[in-house]
């Protein structure tokens, strides 16, 4: 049996990115590996019914390294390890153990790069779940699957689906940084509301609420969103780490993106999944991770996605699932 620990400390999209990772290598290794995860507390809820991971331990957000230590020595000894992050924690974790340890390229000088000067446009055409993947490619001598057998994986709660409401639109919208926010959910939510949606807006920040709308914004935690997200006929959201929850567990989804794209690697390729996006806006990317305000003062990459169009993808999406 081998073991492995995967090192991801941040943040929640990240995170859920390498479960059909994970998944995949223990399906081709099966009987073979168990898999332990590190990562910081505030997402371990994640992974909390992913059942291809044995144990989760846990950092704080802020620990020292001499508390990483403490974590660590906790944990058994590893065969292997995948450092899935690639940053001053993660490097420590690999120093310490004595293990077989593997990282991933993350190309952060070519993305940076592309953002700035537009270079490196090829280089950069690999999702990151395939860049995930080729460490555990190396280590185990695996074949280089396609994209969909990597798709992120979490498991969808069995009562949930028995009980979905067919006209169910869960809309999150917010993100990590103001160009990343669609600035017309409300007025899409009202639309949906008056054609006899049920509505519900989940995440954490402020936004005017509807009438009729479910309000579900706030601080819970991440098995409740998920169970949310899980109950959706159709996932409106922005380029966030529900996004990529919603993935996982399959759901019908929407996804707005503003300033980021495709060369950036978190896009969404996946089936049951369509991007909405101002295609041919030279500006885009603006920032390799989104900015509090667009650089050029129009935010046309948001402001010129209208909510007709949102709409019509809403009601295509759902033609297609009741086929």
């Amino acid at each position: 049996m081998k073991n492995i620990l995967v090192v991801r400390f941040s943040s929640l999209g990240d995170i859920v990115l390498t479960t059909g990772v994970i998944k995949y290598v223990y399906e081709k290794l099966v009987g073979d590996v168990a898999f332990d995860f590190l990562t910081t507390s505030h997402f371990a809820g994640v992974l909390q019914e992913f059942p291809y991971i044995r144990n989760v331990y846990c950092i704080n957000k802020g620990d020292s390294l001499v508390q990483l230590n403490e974590v660590i020595s906790t944990m058994p000894e590893y065969d292997y390890v995948f450092d899935l992050h690639d940053n001053i924690r993660s490097f420590f974790t690999r120093l310490v153990n004595s293990s077989n340890n593997y990282v991933y390229n993350k190309n952060s000088t070519a993305r940076r790069l592309f953002v700035k000067y537009r270079l490196f446009k090829s280089k950069l055409n690999t999702h990151v779940v395939m860049k995930y993947f080729m460490p555990f490619k190396k280590a185990f001598n695996l074949d280089m699957p396609a994209l969909e057998e990597l798709r992120p994986y979490l498991k969808l709660s069995s009562d949930i689906k028995e009980n979905q409401h067919d006209k169910h639109i869960v809309i999150h919208p917010f993100a990590s940084k103001n160009t990343k926010i669609w600035p017309y959910f409300t007025e899409l939510a009202s639309i949906l509301v008056d054609n006899g949606f049920m509505v519900t807006f989940v995440g954490d920040g402020n936004i005017e609420m509807p009438a009729h709308v479910i309000n579900k914004t706030g601080k819970i935690s991440l098995s409740a969103l998920n169970e949310i997200i899980s109950s959706a006929t159709c996932f409106v959201t922005t380029d966030s780490g529900p996004l990529h929850i919603a993935t996982a567990l399959n759901i019908p989804t929407i996804a707005i993106f503003g300033p980021s794209t495709k060369e950036l690697g978190f896009y969404p390729e996946f089936k049951n999944v369509k991007v909405i996006e101002y295609i041919g806006l030279k500006c885009r990317p603006c920032h390799i991770h989104g900015t509090y305000q667009c650089p050029k003062k129009h935010f046309k990459c948001m402001r010129d996605i209208g909510v007709e169009e949102i709409r019509y993808h809403i009601n295509n999406m759902l033609a297609d699932t009741k086929k």
